[in-house]
């Protein structure tokens, strides 16, 4: 069988250092030979750092700057690997604090643009969702049947924490739970937000408020689609923890936290992507800075995790990763050394072992399985 993941990341110098990337990429995976065989140029975008897919048709939806100067965010068509339409944020210097894994040290991250962290797509109702890490907001786009851009709002979020990095709100997820609703994740407000969605222009309402432990730093989320419970990666904290959405008020309670990486361990760390498998059994979460994969087993009905693996992805800052189409496979991105590690996975424990090491690809930070959609 031949496994399709699409890959996103930067194509900016300043990124890392002689990038030759030149956009989004399709890398082949031949399930029978156990090693990605073959990376693609799908569409040549500048910084298409992270993207999804429509579920209904053949368009990505993408993060992306413009003349290096402007962000926001757009429409690739996958057939032609055309950008077929954008949108873009009004230009607003920030800045923010920023950890360099080369030299072990943060600094102020000066930007003369601002451009969202994180986008999702409702297929249905075509609507853009997207995190601006940079200027702690929630955007929403509404697009039309051709996917051109009719309406955007925005959403202004304040708050910090008691971390160096939480100055600011930044927002950091926005994505649609099963029921409709949006949940966002202010990884510096150490909170998290659930709002209603008008479907017709693209507009929100607050529903509830959540509040992590200080610290925390919720950064993305793993949602059961079989239960009612959320599973939260705390960048900053380097933690997971389990919370439960009632459908009914449109609120989370708190059940239980778990250090992803080992305790005492001494150093800067910060955990970055989380895929829970689609039969809900076990949960994957990447850490940054102790450059490893974490592997728990969900017990107890969804609400618990035990961690059962640590293995190392052999690269510096793994960023995003991704199971295969049957969920025997995963593939990991290693920003800073440009090249991504491919894992065997035993579907019946949960185990991660190494297919494939030292795949060269540059600045890759989003890692999204793909097979149906490039179909």
């Amino acid at each position: 069988m031949k496994d399709k993941f699409i890959l996103g990341g930067y194509t900016e110098d300043s990124y890392t250092p002689n990038n030759q990337s030149d956009g989004m990429y399709v890398a082949t995976l031949d399930t029978d030979e156990k090693k990605i065989t073959n990376i693609d140029l799908l569409a040549k975008v500048d910084n298409p750092a992270f993207l999804n897919f429509s579920t209904k048709d053949k368009k990505i939806a993408t993060v992306l700057t413009k003349d290096g100067n402007q962000g926001g965010v757009g429409i690739v068509d996958a057939e032609t690997g055309k950008l077929i339409s954008a949108s873009y944020l009004p230009k607003k210097k920030g800045s923010y604090e920023a950890f360099d894994a080369s030299k072990n040290l943060y600094f102020w991250n000066e930007l003369p643009y601002t451009v969202p962290s994180y986008i999702s797509i409702d297929s249905e109702h075509k609507i853009l969702f997207a995190a601006n890490y940079n200027t702690n907001a929630i955007h929403t786009f509404k697009l039309d049947d051709d996917y051109q851009f009719t309406d955007t709002h925005t959403y202004q979020i304040e708050g910090n924490g008691p971390k160096v990095e939480q100055d600011h709100a930044h927002i950091h997820f926005t994505r649609q739970l099963p029921d409709g609703r949006l949940i966002v994740c202010g990884l510096g407000c150490d909170k998290l937000f659930i709002y209603d969605v008008n479907y017709d222009n693209a507009e929100l309402t607050l529903v509830s408020e959540f509040d992590t432990k200080p610290g925390f730093g919720p950064r993305q989320l793993a949602i059961s689609q079989k239960t009612n419970y959320i599973y939260v990666l705390g960048e900053l904290a380097s933690r997971v923890g389990v919370v439960e959405y009632d459908h009914d008020t449109g609120k989370l309670s708190r059940i239980a936290d778990y250090s992803n990486i080992p305790e005492g361990y001494v150093g800067h760390s910060g955990s970055a992507a989380i895929r829970l498998t689609s039969d809900n059994k076990f949960l994957y979460i990447s850490n940054r800075g102790h450059d490893s994969l974490t592997v728990y087993k969900v017990i107890d009905g969804g609400k618990h995790l035990e961690k059962i693996q640590q293995i190392k992805t052999e690269g510096v800052f793994p960023r995003d990763f991704s199971l295969s189409y049957n969920e025997d496979f995963l593939l990991c991105a290693n920003q800073n050394t440009n090249d991504l590690i491919l894992f065997n996975r035993d579907k019946e424990s949960g185990y991660l072992s190494v297919a494939q090491r030292n795949i060269k690809h540059d600045a890759c930070v989003r890692v999204l399985e793909a097979t149906d959609f490039l179909k």
